[in-house]
């Protein structure tokens, strides 16, 4: 969606989708384009375009790239996209190139996450944003989704018990709990790691081997499944109904994570109080 963040001030890279592994989770279809430099709005369209089925809005309208002129509310941008299924962007921006590979890799998902925001946005009163919509606008920019084939890990997520999720079942973590960068925002803060990222974060339970799958079968799978989560009323009441994750601790995706000693670190992996399922 259309925000106030700033972009990471950071040159093309040709290699930006192997930069880091929660960014490969947003690898297109058919795998990371060979973009020599920065894609053009006739590339992005290509892009979303070549997804099949096609990527379109909630109404079954396909999905056209405009280049953002001038400012625009959150309001006005999905009411666009919504109506018209205009998707404005901004380029050069890698916040907004997120964006559009997150419209290709979770196509109904997104389409269905924009139809709630219009829908909210008819029932506000005021001018004041629904704790409906905070909490589809932080999905938007900072989710993950976690497929869970343990529902034992999703426990330690939900009572904060990082050292035990992170560390101590490190080496079955894999194989039972994979998780999918879902916001663009998160994805760009990825491009220069800090400690402080933070994903907000679903669940869903799948079969063991689901980790062993495809990449997009994966997706496509939970894609599905996030989208009739997203049109299920009372689903993303509140930004409490989403669980924090501090993705730095999952394997490979931190320089230090595989010392014991960073998941003492209580100002990023926090204490808090146990989550109700």
């Amino acid at each position: 969606m259309r925000s106030a963040h700033k972009s990471v001030a950071l040159a093309w890279d040709p290699q930006f989708g192997i930069r880091h592994p929660g960014i490969d989770t947003l690898r297109p279809d058919g795998g990371w384009r060979e973009w020599s430099r920065w894609p053009d709005l006739s590339a992005l369209q290509a892009l979303l375009d070549g997804i099949d089925p096609a990527v379109t809005n909630a109404n079954g309208r396909p999905l056209h790239l405009e280049l953002l002129a001038g400012s625009s509310s959150a309001a006005d941008y999905e009411r666009r996209v919504a109506f018209d299924g205009a998707l404005a962007v901004r380029n050069p921006s890698w916040h907004d190139l997120f964006n559009v590979l997150a419209w290709s890799a979770w196509p109904r998902a997104k389409a269905a996450l924009n139809a709630r925001h219009v829908a909210e946005l008819a029932r506000e009163a005021g001018g004041n944003r629904s704790a409906s919509r905070d909490a589809l606008t932080g999905f938007d920019e900072d989710g993950v989704v976690i497929a869970v084939a343990d529902e034992q890990f999703e426990r330690l997520v939900r009572e904060f018990r990082w050292k035990e999720l992170f560390w101590h079942r490190r080496s079955t973590l894999p194989a039972s709990f994979t998780v999918f960068v879902f916001g663009h925002a998160l994805a760009e803060k990825l491009l220069v790691p800090f400690v402080g990222i933070t994903g907000k974060a679903i669940c869903f339970p799948v079969e063991p081997g689901f980790a062993n799958l495809d990449l997009t079968v994966q997706r496509r799978h939970l894609d599905a499944r996030l989208a009739e989560r997203l049109r299920s009323d009372g689903s993303f009441a509140s930004p409490q109904d989403l669980m924090p994750l501090p993705v730095l601790g999952l394997p490979g995706w931190w320089q230090r994570g595989d010392a014991a000693d960073f998941y003492q670190d209580t100002s990023y992996f926090r204490p808090g109080r146990t989550r109700a399922r």
